[in-house]
């Protein structure tokens, strides 16, 4: 798919958009991520949703931008889960900001999170991919010349003293 847009000066560019279906996997993440920052961090009840300007700036989080826009080139690539466990760790650092402030609009609540958030996420990313790399290593192990036959006890010494005896 392509589109065309319009240049001052008379030129007509021709960009290629790529429009990206979402796997079963990153569907299940997003919705996890968009129930915790409703519920968690904007604290709705079952009754509200989030504005499409809310989910524009959560899914321009996983691209590295202010907020979705196929039009910018994507800065960077972080899973839903990535951003959720960033809104996780951050929650109470979040909280605390949030309660002491009032804000013009929802959404600019949920922007002064996000900051928060990506001041944090690399640090959570690579953290989750030391993990990834551990568990690697783990699997990766020959476990099988280890025994878990424990040591009998042995005394060096048999004799029983019998200057203990005369205490008693």
């Amino acid at each position: 798919m392509s589109c065309r847009l319009y240049n001052p000066n008379r030129v007509v560019i021709f960009l290629a958009i790529e429009k990206k279906k979402m796997t079963k996997t990153e569907i299940e993440q997003w919705d996890s991520l968009y129930e915790y920052v409703r519920t968690e961090i904007m604290t709705y009840d079952s009754n509200q949703a989030l504005s499409q300007q809310m989910v524009l700036k959560l899914k321009g989080l996983a691209t590295g931008k202010a907020v979705e826009n196929r039009k910018i080139a994507d800065r960077a690539d972080y899973s839903y889960d990535v951003i959720l466990k960033t809104f996780q760790i951050c929650k109470q650092q979040i909280t605390n900001s949030i309660r002491g402030k009032t804000f013009k609009s929802e959404l600019t609540k949920l922007i002064y999170a996000s900051k928060i958030v990506e001041n944090n996420i690399n640090d959570v990313y690579v953290r989750l991919q030391n993990v990834e790399r551990s568990k690697e290593r783990i699997e990766c192990k020959n476990t099988e010349n280890l025994s878990h036959r424990g040591a009998n006890y042995v005394p060096k010494n048999t004799d029983v003293s019998h200057r203990l005896e005369e205490l008693w």
